[in-house]
C-alpha cells in the first residue's frame, strides 16, 4: 500500500473528511486531495503531523516510497562520496542531528548526505570529514559554531549509504531523535549516545544500543540480535514481520514485560534458545525494563 492509499484508509478509519483532516494539520483541502490522488507527498513537517494524528510511524506511512532524501524532497542538501575497495570498520560520529538513516547502496562509494528544509546555509554549517586506514574508516560530521545544537536537533537529517559488498562493523555516535537502519545486512551496528526512536527494517545483523535514554524501538522484518545495554531506563519494542523471537534477560534488576505491563521474563537468562529463531533480544544493564508489543 503506497502513501496515497494509506492516507485515505487512515482518514476513513478515523471517520473524518478531507476538509476535517486539512483543518487538523493546518493545510488546504486541495493538498489532501493531491496527496490522496498520488500527485505528491507532503513535506517532512506535514508527514510528522500526519504521523502524530494517526499514531503511525513515518516508516509505516512511507513503506513503499523511497527515502525522502534520495528523492531530493529536501530544500537543502550537502553530499559527500568516498570510494571503498574492501570491507572496513566504519566509525560514524554525527554530534547532534534529528535523524540518521543507514542503508546499503550497490555503488562502490560510501555516501553521506546532510539534508534539511530549514538550514539554508547547510553546506557551510555542516562539514563531513572522512579519514581512512587499512582496516578502518572514520566519518565525522561537524557543525560550525553558528549552528546551534537545538537547530541541528530539530532540522538536520543525515543519510549514510554503505556499499553492499563492503558492509561490516559500524559504530554510530550521536545525539538524535530517530535512528533508522534499513534494507541492509551487516555484521554489527553499535550505537552510543542518546536517541528517542530506533527503527530496524528489513535488516539483518547484530544491533547493540548503548544508551541510558528511554527508547521506542520498531523492529520490522529484523533478523539477528538486538542488545539493549541500559541503566535505569525503559524501552518499548514493537515487533513486526519476525516469525519467532527469543527474550534474553541478562542484566541486574531488569525484566521484560508484555503489553499489559505484566512481567514475562524477570530472571537472568544465560542460555541461548535451543531452536533457531529470527531474532534474539537481550536486555543488559541495571534497573532497565523493556516492554514488548507484538503486531498481529
Amino acid at each position: 500500500m503506497n502513501f496515497a492509499e494509506k492516507l485515505k484508509e487512515l482518514r476513513k478509519q478515523k471517520g473524518i473528511s478531507q476538509e476535517q483532516l486539512a483543518e487538523k494539520i493546518h493545510v488546504s483541502r486541495q493538498a489532501i486531495t493531491k496527496w490522496e490522488s498520488g500527485v505528491g507527498i507532503p513535506d517532512i513537517e506535514n508527514l510528522i503531523a500526519i504521523s502524530s494524528l494517526f499514531n503511525e510511524s513515518l516508516d509505516s506511512l512511507l513503506s513503499e516510497e523511497k527515502s525522502l532524501i534520495s528523492k531530493r524532497e529536501f530544500l537543502y542538501e550537502s553530499r559527500t562520496e568516498y570510494d571503498l575497495d574492501s570491507p572496513k570498520k566504519i566509525d560514524l560520529r554525527f554530534g547532534v542531528a534529528h535523524e540518521v538513516i543507514i542503508e546499503k547502496t550497490k555503488d562502490e562509494k560510501i555516501q553521506v548526505v546532510a539534508a534539511s528544509n530549514k538550514l539554508p546555509y547547510l553546506a557551510q554549517q555542516v562539514k563531513v570529514k572522512i579519514e581512512e586506514s587499512k582496516r578502518r574508516m572514520d566519518v565525522l560530521v561537524k557543525h560550525s559554531s553558528d549552528l546551534s545544537d537545538i537547530a541541528a536537533g530539530e532540522n538536520l537529517f543525515i543519510l549514510v549509504r554503505i556499499p553492499e559488498k563492503f558492509v561490516a562493523d559500524i559504530e554510530v555516535n550521536s545525539e538524535l531523535e530517530n535512528m533508522k537502519i534499513r534494507d541492509i545486512t551487516f555484521d554489527a551496528v553499535e550505537f552510543d549516545g542518546k536517541a528517542k526512536n530506533v527503527y530496524v527494517s528489513n535488516a539483518s545483523g547484530h544491533v547493540e544500543l548503548n544508551t541510558n535514554s528511554n527508547l521506542c524501538i520498531e523492529l520490522n522484518g529484523a533478523k539477528g540480535k538486538i542488545d539493549l545495554n541500559q541503566f535505569h531506563a525503559v524501552s518499548k519494542l514493537e515487533i513486526k514481520g519476525s516469525r519467532s523471537f527469543y527474550l534474553k534477560n541478562a542484566g541486574r534488576f531488569t525484566h521484560f514485560v508484555d503489553s499489559d505491563s505484566k512481567i514475562i521474563c524477570g530472571k537472568r537468562e544465560t542460555e541461548d534458545p535451543s531452536e533457531p529463531v529470527d531474532l534474539i533480544i537481550e536486555l543488559n544493564g541495571w534497573k532497565a525494563e523493556a516492554q514488548i508489543f507484538q503486531a498481529e
